[in-house]
């Protein structure tokens, strides 16, 4: 994609799955939307990657998301401000602005402090959320800007750290979640994952993704233990390892309603069954190799579920992105090509023909932290099939 951006580019969100044709047959345009730090959040043609515009508002972009119900909106927020902005694609005019994070241009605020780090739109777009590194998630009424209601999620877990930020979030998950996608996990700093019940406004269940007695290949220590400061410094102002839940996604309904994952900065990607609720349980650990130079694991940054099949593509801090196998915690493959040790900070798929015997086609969008946005293609049943035969030669 042809902008020069001149930071890192933080985010990318594609609208093709929620492109619906109107009463006249006709659709809205399919577009990738790309957001960057150093302000600019850039829309382009899907289909010819062209660039359709530029849209002015949030510094420090740290996310992009688009409406569920046709495409037509998109959502983005600053890590810099703590403000969100929603547009409507059409007309590129802004909607909305949404204001209430505490501790934005990084003056502190609550005991995170800090910008928006993420966000999303309920699945039946009545709503949009955000979560933010002052550790609270929001609901947002989009016609009025007003928020309907904010949870502080350490305070009512009484089993996180007040002072860690919330860093992903995703809805519309859970038996119980059902149709109308009530249920939304969010990940933090301070190694746990809350899921929690937008309408009853409870905390469902939490997920210590560094439980008390891990060592994990990148040396994190345990969720809430240590003494450890969410900057990185323990009690005694030394380095200490960083134990954030980066990325979080449910499985679908097809493959399992009561499944969801979590990524760390370990590189460690854990499949969780929440069937009960409470801490859930750990089914299964996805970990890729360490570096051979220096024994350092990549970290999780995104995580997206193939819509059939029980597969989750992961993006890391090397700069490649896997498909892993979630019911064995086997690779499937591996994509390296054009950013080979470089972070992705954003990665966002669609899954064409995903009801395909063969598990159709992903097109997988990365942007990575050298200002670069690339798009790769995967042969579901033919990656599957390597596979196979690779663990039939070992």
């Amino acid at each position: 994609l042809t902008h020069p951006h001149t930071d890192s580019v933080s985010s990318v969100a594609i609208n093709s799955a929620h492109v619906l044709p109107d009463a006249k047959g006709k659709s809205a345009q399919h577009l990738v939307a790309v957001g960057s730090y150093d302000g600019n959040l850039a829309l382009y043609d899907a289909g010819t990657g062209q660039l359709v515009q530029l849209l002015d508002g949030p510094t420090d972009v740290e996310f992009v998301d688009f409406h569920p119900k046709g495409g037509t909106v998109v959502l983005a927020g600053s890590i810099s401000d703590g403000t969100v902005w929603m547009y409507h694609t059409p007309t590129m005019k802004c909607l909305q602005v949404f204001v209430g994070h505490e501790g934005g241009d990084g003056q502190g605020g609550g005991e995170g402090g800090g910008g928006v780090s993420v966000g999303t739109f309920t699945p039946d777009g009545k709503f949009a959320l955000s979560a933010g590194m002052d550790g609270t998630l929001r609901i947002w009424a989009p016609r009025t800007g007003l928020c309907r209601h904010t949870f502080r999620l350490a305070a009512e877990s009484g089993a996180g750290d007040a002072r860690a930020g919330l860093t992903c979030l995703q809805v519309d998950g859970g038996a119980d979640g059902g149709a109308d996608g009530q249920l939304a996990v969010a990940g933090s700093e301070d190694g746990l994952a809350y899921i929690v019940h937008l309408a009853g406004k409870k905390i469902a269940a939490t997920l210590r993704h560094y439980d008390e007695t891990s060592a994990s290949g990148a040396g994190a220590n345990a969720a809430g233990g240590g003494g450890m400061d969410v900057d990185g410094e323990d009690e005694n102002g030394g380095d200490e390892e960083l134990r954030s839940v980066e990325a979080v996604g449910f499985a679908s309904k097809a493959v399992n309603p009561n499944w969801v994952a979590t990524g760390g900065v370990n590189g460690t990607l854990k499949v969780w069954d929440v069937t009960h609720g409470g801490q859930g349980q750990c089914r299964q650990v996805c970990r890729p190799p360490a570096d051979e130079a220096g024994g350092n694991v990549a970290g999780v940054t995104r995580i997206k579920w193939h819509p059939t099949l029980p597969l989750i593509l992961a993006s890391y801090t090397d700069g490649a992105t896997r498909l892993w196998d979630a019911r064995d915690g086997g690779l499937v493959t591996a994509l390296t090509g054009g950013h080979a040790g470089v972070m992705i900070n954003g990665m966002s798929a669609e899954f064409v023909g995903a009801d395909a015997p063969g598990g159709g086609t992903a097109v997988v969008v990365t942007a990575v932290d050298d200002g670069g946005v690339r798009v790769f293609e995967i042969n579901i049943a033919s990656a599957i099939e390597a596979a196979a035969h690779a663990k039939q030669q070992q």
